[in-house]
């Protein structure tokens, strides 16, 4: 007999449903306008993380990817296609992915890449003379246009992470308020347990998204401890006698 159990199918996520909606309504949108919504699509399918930031790291390189890709392909475009008479046509190419990567490299935006070398060769090898300028500028708003509807979603509609992260601050705020009106030694002592479990809970994840947050937990960690030693110092003082006593 056999007892080997099946594995359950996974569940659809929210990121897959949020994607969803954001490609859906592009769709819907560009169908009314009469034009594809193509590139739109797709910046929307990169605009869409696990977590706010990380959509917003990944559409914002495919954003700006499409940007350096579609203004480099411009002059080349005209060097592939109209100077390529003393000069080989694979020279301008290389020239041309070169300065893409280079930009990238310059401005941080390692992510974009691929989509701006996509974009480079599209222009280069597929678009009519004609309207190779109204098709760059199309993509990189279309591109743009998606990037920001998947954006706009996930704030809308934020992840777990993303509320967690959100309550935590909003309890980090309320907590340095509180300190700074009523230096409370009790409330810094709450506080520092907090920040300490905080960062216990995030020690075994291996994402990227917490290391910042753990950065910022441990600062806050050295901001209160000094605060704290001083107060206890100054609690621990002997207090004066009072001047009240009466005299003999």
């Amino acid at each position: 007999m056999d007892n080997t159990q099946k594995k359950p199918l996974p569940p659809i996520g929210g990121r897959t449903i949020k994607t969803i909606i954001s490609a859906t309504l592009i769709a819907i949108l560009y169908s009314c306008l009469g034009r594809s919504a193509c590139f739109a699509c797709i910046g929307a399918v990169f605009g869409m993380g696990n977590r706010l930031n990380s959509g917003l790291a990944a559409g914002g390189n495919r954003f700006i990817g499409t940007l350096i890709g579609g203004l480099v392909s411009l002059p080349f475009y005209l060097l592939y296609h109209e100077y390529s008479e003393w000069i080989p046509q694979w020279i301008y190419l290389s020239l041309g992915l070169l300065l893409l990567m280079y930009i990238c490299q310059l401005t941080h935006a390692y992510g974009g890449v691929q989509p701006g070398a996509v974009v480079f060769f599209v222009v280069i090898y597929t678009v009519a003379d004609p309207t190779h300028f109204s098709y760059v500028f199309a993509r990189i708003l279309d591109t743009g246009i998606g990037v920001a509807f998947s954006l706009l979603i996930s704030w809308l509609f934020p992840s777990p992470l993303d509320e967690r992260e959100r309550t935590a601050r909003a309890l980090e705020a309320e907590g340095r308020r509180q300190l700074l009106q009523e230096r409370d030694i009790d409330a810094m002592h709450d506080y520092q347990s907090y920040l300490r479990g905080e960062l216990e809970r995030l020690e075994p994840l291996d994402l990227e998204a917490m290391l910042a947050y753990q950065d910022h937990l441990r600062g806050e960690l050295a901001k209160l401890a000094p605060l704290i030693e001083q107060m206890e110092r100054e609690s621990a003082l002997p207090q004066p006698e009072s001047q009240n006593a009466s005299p003999l």
